[in-house]
């Protein structure tokens, strides 16, 4: 009865759970937002503000159309242009923690428009046609529009990414899960779930879209960023400002805190003495192992 249990609760753990969305995943309040040149339409910089953008307008404008690895939000309600000599600073509605399990060591990500490029086929380039993701396939090369990422506990004193990661980079979002039994889109991607920072647009070169969102492993994509390189444990504010090495422009649809057990809103499970967010015989052996301890003046 035991090794059924465990391995029920095993099998229980390994089920990858569904996003379950809420407001305070993202950047709630923008602060700032100076305006740089070469901006035209896309300057609200509330487009920054909430979650990243699910779909977009497609080739048959105004109905709109999945947002995928190669073909990105673009609209003026959907993105923020930094602009030459530009910046945009935006705040989470609570502290953004350097929470012990937070994949990869990533606290927070934000979300450009960069996209893969997708690859020639017979030296020929290709459009991505809203069709079966099966079927484009994509290029070791990503286009991207790095800005440079700075953080603040009071929004005053400012640590800067100063060699990247970037904002706008690698990896670009993706909406929904690809269903290859049905040929349909499926469930939401999850926008708090980082993508291992070791993966490189060039390992996904010659695959096809719908093998580039399997390989995001339930992740929608984005940059990840590490507060702990800073010693921090916790920061609220967010400032992306355009790269002056750059000629690029910088556009940003929204950046999200990394969600995982024993965050401000998923505490430990009562009983997981260990916090690995699960309660179970590593935690009851820690009682054992100290049964009857006592460190004061005990009866």
């Amino acid at each position: 009865m035991f090794i059924a249990l465990a391995y029920a609760l095993f099998s229980f753990a390994a089920i990858t759970k569904a996003y379950d969305y809420d407001a305070n995943d993202f950047a709630i309040e923008v602060i700032d937002y100076v305006e740089g040149s070469g901006v035209g339409l896309h300057n609200d910089p509330n487009s920054a503000v909430g979650r990243p953008s699910l779909e977009t307008g497609g080739k048959r404008y105004p109905e709109t159309e999945p947002v995928v690895p190669v073909f990105q939000p673009w609209l003026a309600n959907q993105v923020i242009t930094i602009g030459d000599g530009g910046r945009l600073t935006v705040k989470f509605s609570h502290p953004l923690e350097n929470d012990r399990n937070n994949p990869y060591g990533v606290d927070f990500i934000v979300f450009g428009n960069s996209f893969l490029v997708i690859a020639l086929v017979n030296g020929n380039e290709q459009d991505w046609d809203f069709g079966n993701p099966e079927q484009t396939i994509v290029s070791g090369a990503v286009a991207s529009e790095p800005g440079i990422v700075s953080v603040s506990q009071d929004g005053q004193t400012w640590y800067t990414f100063s060699d990247g990661p970037y904002a706008d980079d690698f990896a670009p979002t993706a909406a929904y899960r690809w269903d290859d039994v049905n040929d349909v889109w499926g469930t939401e991607l999850d926008p708090t779930r980082p993508l291992d920072p070791n993966l490189s647009a060039a390992e996904m070169d010659g695959m096809t879209v719908a093998e580039v969102i399997e390989l995001y492993n339930g992740s929608a994509g984005g940059t990840g960023f590490d507060i702990g390189v800073f010693g921090f444990a916790w920061i609220q504010y967010v400032r992306i400002e355009d790269d002056p090495r750059s000629d690029v422009t910088t556009e940003i649809d929204a950046i999200s805190d990394v969600t995982c057990c024993g965050d401000y809103r998923h505490p430990f499970p009562v009983g997981d003495l260990n916090k690995d967010c699960r309660v179970d015989m590593l935690d009851f052996g820690l009682i054992a192992a100290h049964w009857l301890d006592c460190t004061w003046d005990c009866p």
